[in-house]
């Protein structure tokens, strides 16, 4: 399965795992840690956001700075109180639209700079693939205790 298969399949796991939330339960807040799933998916599309910048550099051929987010708890933080008033229909809105922009970034990118680049950085992975994988399992505990 290609890179771009992936990050579109986990993208769909993640849209099946919220099906049948009414919106309350979206976001209701403290089921997933102290957050909502509309925090999480707020969470997904923030850093989906920074990936795509991050690849704006590393296509240049540079490594991208991730000093400013060494701490992540605080970083994340951040992300979740910019994103507070937001409803969940917007919120579903940047989800779907990060994540779009990144596919069609990722897939505009040649074979070849992937090569010349050593391959997908694992970077990349982590924070696209197995970052939203673990999402997925929580919110799937979730609709679980709701008995969904």
């Amino acid at each position: 399965m290609s890179f771009v298969d992936e990050l579109k399949q986990v993208h769909q796991e993640i849209l099946e795992a919220i099906q049948g939330f009414k919106p309350d339960e979206l976001e209701r807040k403290n089921v997933i840690g102290y957050w909502s799933v509309s925090h999480i998916l707020l969470h997904i599309a923030m850093w989906e956001g920074e990936v795509l910048k991050a690849l704006s550099v590393w296509r240049t051929g540079h490594d991208y700075d991730w000093t400013y987010a060494r701490d992540i708890q605080m970083f994340n933080e951040f992300f979740i109180e910019a994103g507070n008033h937001l409803p969940v229909g917007h919120i579903l809105q940047m989800f779907n639209l990060n994540h779009s922009a990144l596919v069609n970034d990722v897939a505009a990118i040649p074979d070849e700079a992937w090569e010349k680049r050593g391959g997908i950085p694992e970077w990349l992975k982590e924070i696209t693939i197995y970052h939203n994988r673990h999402h997925i399992e929580k919110i799937l505990e979730y609709k679980k205790s709701l008995k969904k």
